[in-house]
C-alpha cells in the first residue's frame, strides 16, 4: 500500500516513523508516529487529540482539505493547542459559509504526487520541534505557509476554561486588588503604560490570516483618517472586528487590534466556564442582579420576528456569570448574555444586548474605567435623543487642530458640523455631534449623529467629532458598495413603521432621509454657542488625574449618591492577558439607558432616569409619561 502511495512513501522515507491512519494512531500507546487523514471530520481529530493526551506519544497529523494539505500540530501530552482547537479555528476563520459546527461535516483532499515530498519534509521538522506550528500546503497554487497556533479561549480538549464563581471577580476588582499599585497613566488619554503593545506585538500575538483570532487586517485610504479593520475569528455569516483611526497605519492598526482583542474576549466566554444556572426567583437580590433593573424590551414587541428576546419572568431559568459590585464591594451576578454578547445560541435572552459597556486596559482599573465612559455617553445620547430635550451647543475648540481639520473636512464634503453638550448626570463630559448636510444635492444623506464622552472634555469632542466626519466621508463609499441598503423606496417605510428597523445600518440609513430631519429640531444648530472651558472650568484648572483607580472609584461613588450601582465583570482573554498585559472588563450600571439595535429590542420601559433627569437637569418642562416620548428609531453609529 505504501509503495502505491506517494505521499506514505514520503512520509516513510523522510521521517522514519510509523505512519498511521486514524485507527492505528488511536492504538499506538507510546512512540511517535505521522497520521494520514484522508476522509475525515472534527470528531476524528477531538479523538486523536484526546488519544495523545492521555498516553505518551507523539502524532503528527497530516491531513487534505480540498487542494489543501495541513501538517501539525504536534499532538502530544502537555500540549496546550491540538487539531481539534485548530480546525475549528481554521474552519471558522473561513467563515459562515463553512459548517463547522455540523457533525456531520467531512473533509477530504490528497496532495498531487508533486507535492508529496514537500509534505513529508514540513512533516519530519515538527517531530523534534515546536508543536505548535503547523504548515499549510496549497497544491493547486504550488505554495506553503507556516503558522504558530497560540492557545486562545480555552479548548474542550486540551485547554478546557476553569469555572466561574464568586471568587472570579473578587480576584480582579476587590478591594485587595484594587489597592495594589499602579504605575501612573497619561492625564488626558488615561491609559497606563504597556511596553508590550506595540505593533509587532499586537501582530504576532491577534494575527494570522488562516487560523485567526484576527484574520485580516484591511487598510482604508478613502476615510478621513488612515482607517484599520481587523476581522476576528467567530464563525459567523457576517463580519466584526476591530475598527482604528489615526494619522497613520500604524496607529490605526493598533488601535484596530486593540478593538478586536475586546471583541473576541466580550462576544462570549473566553477566560471562564459559565456554570450558573438559575431562575432569578431562586437567587434573589443579593446574588444576583434583578433583570427588570436593566430595562427590559417593550411587550408589545413580543414574537416579532425582528425581536431577539423571550418575555421575561423571575421563574425563567437563565445562565449567569459572576461581576463585582463596585458600589457594594461584594459578588454580584449578571445575566451571561448581557456580560457577552454573542454567548450560547439558543438559549433564552431577556434583553438584546451588544458591546455596549466593554473596554480593554492594561489594567482591570483603566478597561472598567473606559467600560463606564462608554455607559456614559450611551446613556447621555439615548437621554437626549428619546426625551427630545434641547442641549447646550458647544463651539468648535480653536487649540484642537485635528478638529478643526476633521470639520473642514467634512464642510469639502457639504456638511456643517455642531456639537452638543449631553452631559447628564453622571457628570462625565459627553458631547454629542452633528453633521448637516448644506445644500444640493438632493439626495446627499442629509444629516449624521455621533456621540463622545470621556473624563477630559477636550477629548470626548475630539472622539465625537471623529465619529461623526467618518461617516460622512464614508457615505459615498457606502453607498455605492451597498446601493441596496440606502436605497430610498426600503427607507421610507420605515418612518412610519419604526419595527422594520433591524440592523446599526437601518438606524444610521433612516434618519439620513430628508423626511426624517425634523427629528433633529431639538438640537438647534444656531443656538447660542459657549466654549468647552465655561461648562467644564474644572478641566483645565485642576491638576489632571493620573491614577486610574481613584479616578473610577470617584466616578462610582458620584454614582452611588445617585442610586445606580456599578457592576463590572472581568472578560479577560486568558493569552492575551498574559502575552500582552491587556484586560477586558464589561460594565453594567442597571438603571442606565443601555444601546440597542433593531427598534423592538429597545429597551426604555421602567427605567425611569429617561423620565425624571432631563427634568431635574432644567431640560424637561415636566416628567413625561413614558407614552408621551418620541421614541424613533436612534441614528447612533
Amino acid at each position: 500500500m505504501t509503495g502505491a502511495d506517494p505521499l506514505r512513501r514520503a512520509l516513510v522515507e523522510e521521517t522514519s516513523v510509523p505512519v498511521l491512519d486514524p485507527a492505528g494512531a488511536l492504538r499506538l500507546a507510546e512512540g511517535a508516529a505521522v497520521v494520514v487523514l484522508d476522509s475525515w471530520s472534527l470528531g476524528t481529530a477531538e479523538e486523536l487529540s484526546r488519544h495523545a493526551l492521555r498516553h505518551p506519544v507523539s502524532l503528527v497529523p497530516v491531513r487534505g482539505d480540498g487542494a489543501l494539505t495541513v501538517v501539525g500540530p504536534v499532538l502530544r501530552p502537555g500540549a496546550r493547542r491540538c487539531l481539534a482547537c485548530g480546525e475549528y479555528r481554521r474552519l471558522a476563520t473561513i467563515g459562515g459559509r463553512v459548517p463547522w459546527h455540523s457533525a456531520g461535516l467531512r473533509l477530504e483532499g490528497r496532495p498531487s504526487p508533486a507535492f508529496a515530498d514537500a509534505a513529508a519534509v514540513l512533516a519530519a521538522s515538527l517531530l523534534d520541534g515546536d508543536g505548535a506550528v503547523v504548515h499549510v500546503v496549497h497544491t493547486a497554487r504550488g505554495t506553503w505557509s507556516t503558522h504558530r497556533l497560540a492557545p486562545m479561549g480555552g479548548c474542550a480538549v486540551c485547554g478546557p476554561l476553569p469555572p466561574d464563581g464568586p471568587g472570579v471577580p473578587e480576584a480582579v476588582f476587590g478591594p485587595d486588588a484594587r489597592r495594589a499599585p499602579r504605575p501612573s497613566c497619561d492625564p488626558v488619554s488615561l491609559r497606563e503604560p504597556n511596553a508590550r503593545t506595540g505593533v509587532a506585538d499586537l501582530r504576532g500575538a491577534l494575527f494570522d490570516d488562516r487560523f485567526g483570532p484576527v484574520h485580516q487586517i484591511l487598510r482604508t485610504e478613502e476615510s478621513v483618517h488612515s482607517l484599520t479593520s481587523a476581522y476576528v475569528t467567530y464563525g459567523r455569516h457576517t463580519r466584526d472586528g476591530g475598527y482604528g483611526r489615526g494619522p497613520d497605519f500604524g496607529s490605526s492598526e493598533r488601535v484596530a487590534l486593540f478593538e478586536a482583542a475586546e471583541r473576541l474576549a466580550s462576544m462570549s466566554p473566553t477566560g471562564h466556564r459559565t456554570v450558573l444556572r438559575a431562575p432569578y426567583a431562586e437567587l434573589g437580590p443579593e446574588r444576583a442582579v434583578d433583570p427588570v433593573r436593566l430595562g427590559l424590551p417593550d411587550p408589545a414587541h413580543h414574537g416579532h420576528p425582528a425581536s431577539a428576546t423571550v418575555p421575561y419572568t423571575p421563574d425563567l431559568e437563565l445562565d449567569w456569570v459572576h461581576g463585582w459590585s463596585l458600589t457594594r464591594d461584594r459578588t454580584t451576578a449578571v445575566p451571561e448574555h448581557v456580560a457577552y454578547w454573542d454567548p450560547s445560541p439558543g438559549r433564552p435572552r431577556v434583553v438584546y444586548e451588544c458591546s455596549n459597556g466593554c473596554g480593554l486596559g492594561n489594567s482591570p482599573a483603566e478597561a472598567a474605567l473606559y467600560g463606564l465612559f462608554e455607559v456614559a455617553e450611551r446613556d447621555a445620547f439615548l437621554m437626549a435623543w428619546y426625551a427630545r430635550t434641547p442641549l447646550r451647543r458647544l463651539s468648535v475648540p480653536d487649540d484642537d487642530p485635528e478638529v478643526a481639520h476633521l470639520v473642514d473636512r467634512a464642510a469639502l464634503a457639504g456638511y456643517r458640523v455642531t456639537l452638543f453638550d449631553a452631559t447628564n448626570d453622571f457628570q462625565v463630559p459627553a458631547v454629542v455631534a452633528v453633521a448637516r448636510h448644506r445644500g444640493r444635492p438632493a439626495a446627499a444623506p442629509r444629516a449624521f449623529v455621533a456621540a463622545g464622552s470621556h473624563h477630559h472634555p477636550s477629548a470626548a469632542v475630539r472622539s465625537a467629532v471623529a465619529e461623526v466626519v467618518t461617516n460622512v466621508v464614508n457615505a459615498v463609499h457606502r453607498h455605492r458598495a451597498e446601493p441596496e441598503l440606502f436605497d430610498r423606496r426600503r427607507l421610507l417605510p420605515m418612518l412610519e413603521r419604526p419595527e422594520r428597523v433591524r440592523t446599526l445600518t437601518d438606524h444610521v440609513a433612516v434618519n439620513t432621509l430628508p423626511e426624517a430631519l425634523p427629528r433633529l429640531d431639538f438640537l438647534d444648530p444656531d443656538g447660542p454657542e459657549a466654549d468647552w472651558r465655561e461648562l467644564w472650568p474644572g478641566a483645565s484648572a485642576r491638576p489632571p488625574s493620573t491614577d486610574v483607580t481613584a479616578l473610577l472609584e470617584e466616578t462610582v461613588a458620584r454614582l452611588a449618591a445617585l442610586g445606580l450601582e456599578v457592576v463590572v465583570v472581568p472578560l479577560s482573554e486568558s493569552s492575551v492577558r498574559d502575552r500582552l498585559g491587556l484586560h477586558t472588563a464589561k460594565v453594567v450600571v442597571p438603571g442606565s439607558l443601555p444601546m440597542t439595535f433593531g427598534h423592538v429590542n429597545r429597551r426604555t420601559l421602567g427605567l425611569e432616569r429617561l423620565l425624571e433627569v432631563p427634568f431635574r437637569l432644567g431640560r424637561a418642562a415636566r416628567v413625561p409619561r413614558h407614552d408621551e416620548l418620541a421614541l424613533h428609531p436612534h441614528p447612533f453609529p
